[in-house]
C-alpha cells in the first residue's frame, strides 16, 4: 500500500509540475526576480575633435542616460584614420567617435585599406557610466601594431 501511495505522490507532483511549465509559469527565487540595477552609459557623437563627447572632462550630467533593460552594455566606437607615404605614416587623427547602450557588443579594431589605414574600433564595458575611453585600442595603430606583427614573424622565422 505505501508504494502505491507513494507512486500516487510522486505521479501527481509530476503532473503539477508538468502543468506548470505548460502554462509557462515561473518560479523564481525573491533575488531572481528582483529588478536588475539600472546601467547608465555615456550617450553621445561626434566628429569633432575638440567635442565634449571625447575626452568626458567635468561634470558631463547632460551626456548621462539610462540604457533600456535590454542593452546591458555601455560602447565607445571610434572611427580614425592614419595616411602614409613611403617614408612615413601620420599619427592616427579622429574621424568619428559615439557612446552609446548597446544589447550587443564586439570589443576590437577592424583595420582596411594601405596608403590611408581606416581603424573601426570598439570597446564594451558592463558597468554603469563605465564607456568613459576614448575607444582606441593601442594595438591597433601602427607603432605598436607593426611591431607586434613583426616580433611574431621573426619568432616564426627563428623556431
Amino acid at each position: 500500500m505505501d508504494l502505491v501511495r507513494a507512486f500516487v505522490t510522486v505521479y501527481t507532483f509530476s503532473n503539477v509540475v508538468t502543468e506548470q511549465f505548460l502554462n509557462k509559469e515561473q518560479h523564481v527565487t525573491t533575488k531572481a526576480a528582483g529588478k536588475l540595477d539600472d546601467l547608465w552609459c555615456y550617450t553621445c557623437e561626434t566628429m569633432e575633435q575638440e567635442d565634449h563627447c571625447v575626452d568626458l572632462l567635468g561634470n558631463q550630467t547632460a551626456l548621462m542616460r539610462k540604457c533600456p533593460e535590454d542593452h546591458r552594455i555601455c560602447m565607445v566606437k571610434r572611427i580614425s584614420y592614419t595616411t602614409s607615404t613611403e617614408n612615413s605614416t601620420s599619427i592616427p587623427r579622429m574621424w568619428s567617435l559615439a557612446r552609446s547602450c548597446s544589447s550587443k557588443c564586439e570589443a576590437g579594431c577592424i583595420i582596411v585599406g594601405e596608403r590611408t589605414k581606416l581603424y573601426a574600433c570598439t570597446s564594451c564595458c558592463e558597468k554603469s557610466l563605465c564607456n568613459v575611453g576614448k575607444g582606441t585600442a593601442p594595438d591597433c595603430f601602427p607603432t605598436s601594431g607593426v611591431v607586434a606583427v613583426l616580433a611574431v614573424l621573426v619568432r616564426l622565422m627563428t623556431s
